[in-house]
Parts: structure tokens; C-alpha cells; sequence
């Protein structure tokens, strides 16, 4: 059973007339990084019932695609979730398969590197978002997302800074979008065109053997041109 001041998790500091309500926390010290659901227990208590938390995988990578993922959790915690970024490729592919079965709906959203290049990752990083949450089962009545404000949404959204470490619905979807990205550049890596520039072990990021594999082969079509000029 897990220690309650691992679940410790500092005030959080609601700024009520912003449109896009934003959490902010302070440093977490000494403290195991587990995501809880105070957050959500706020919008539930406010009449919201389905809240989607939204986060993404991918959107500082020379290559491959930004992936989304909108996730919609019941009121039962999942024990042990946190920010993708904090575990290992095992803790995500467990997580990730009891974060299928536990939640309401979940979806993923893909902006292939075409679309990254034509209209840049901002835009990417929205269309992807906007298309998780389409793909829905259940249509979401509030959105809580790691960082962004989603704009011309009609869905009611708050942006949490560094969601994916504090709101369990956030940590699911970095989870989700994380193992979904994962997956989608160790295919890739299996292609001969691709094999030169190791995808499976630097996911697409710009590793120093990554790096040299562009200087060495120049890009492929599975890389971002703007990015990728930073290393020459």
C-alpha cells in the first residue's frame, strides 16, 4: 500500500475569471511524483462529468509523428500513474494496458510529419489534439490539458501546468500518447530505408548519433526539415 506523503501534492492555486482556468503548483520536494485526482475532484464538484485529460509525445523530435492521446478516467484513482517521462518502457506498457481497460474512452491523435512540415508543430500539435478528442467514444464535457490553451474549442478546458506530474487524467494520456509514438518509430526503425538512423533507440529525438546519421545520409522522408537544419 503506498506511503500517503508519496501522494503529498502541494496547493494548487485556482485563478477562477481566466477563461482557460490554469492550475499552478509549486516545486514538487521530496515527494514520489505520482499523479492524483484532486483536480478532476474539483471539476466533478462543479457538475463536470466526463474530463478528458490531453497530453503529447513527441513534439521536440527530428523525426516521426506528434501523437495525442484524450483520455476520460472514472472517479477510481489508478495507483502508481505519473508523468511518462518518469518511467520506464516496462511501467508504460503496463500502465498503459490498465489505463485501456479502466477508462471510459480513450483515443489517440496522429499529425504525420507532412503535416508537421506544412503548417509547423504548433498548428500539428493542435489538429492532433482536436482529432484525440473527435476519436472519443464518449464526448468529453471538460478538457484538462498539460500546458496548452486548445483554441476554438467549444469544449470548456483548463490548461495545468506540468499536468502530466499532478492530474491522473494528464498522466494517462502522456501515457497513452507516449507508448502509442513509441511503437510507431520502432516500426519504422525495422524499414530498411529507415535503419540507419536507429529509431528504436533514439525515437526520432536529436541524439548525437542521430545527429551524425543525418550529416552522414542526409534527412529521409520521415524527418522534419525545419528541424533537422539545426545540425548541419
Amino acid at each position: 500500500m503506498l506511503k500517503a506523503h508519496w501522494l503529498k501534492i502541494v496547493r494548487l492555486q485556482i485563478l477562477p475569471h481566466h477563461p482557460s482556468l490554469r492550475f499552478r503548483h509549486a516545486p514538487l520536494t521530496n515527494v514520489k511524483k505520482f499523479a492524483n485526482n484532486k483536480i478532476e475532484k474539483i471539476l466533478w464538484q462543479r457538475g463536470f462529468s466526463f474530463i478528458s485529460g490531453l497530453d503529447e509525445a513527441g513534439r521536440g523530435a527530428f523525426a516521426g509523428p506528434l501523437v495525442t492521446a484524450a483520455v476520460i478516467l472514472p472517479k477510481k484513482r489508478i495507483i502508481g500513474l505519473r508523468d511518462s517521462k518518469q518511467t520506464t518502457e516496462k511501467e508504460r506498457e503496463y500502465l498503459a494496458e490498465i489505463i485501456k481497460r479502466t477508462a471510459i474512452s480513450w483515443a489517440v491523435g496522429i499529425s504525420n510529419v507532412d503535416e508537421i512540415n506544412r503548417i509547423g508543430i504548433q498548428d500539428a500539435t493542435y489538429l492532433a489534439f482536436s482529432s484525440s478528442i473527435e476519436y472519443l467514444k464518449t464526448p468529453p464535457d471538460h478538457l484538462l490539458i498539460d500546458f496548452y490553451n486548445l483554441p476554438n474549442s467549444s469544449i470548456p478546458q483548463t490548461s495545468v501546468i506540468k499536468g502530466d506530474a499532478i492530474s491522473q487524467s494528464i498522466a494517462a494520456a502522456s501515457i497513452i500518447a507516449k507508448t502509442t509514438r513509441d511503437k510507431i518509430m520502432r516500426k519504422l526503425s525495422n524499414m530498411r530505408q529507415y535503419r540507419e538512423y536507429q529509431f528504436a533507440n533514439n525515437l526520432g529525438y536529436g541524439t548525437e548519433e542521430h545527429r551524425e546519421a543525418i550529416v552522414k545520409s542526409g534527412q529521409s522522408d520521415c524527418h522534419r526539415t525545419k528541424y533537422c537544419l539545426r545540425v548541419h
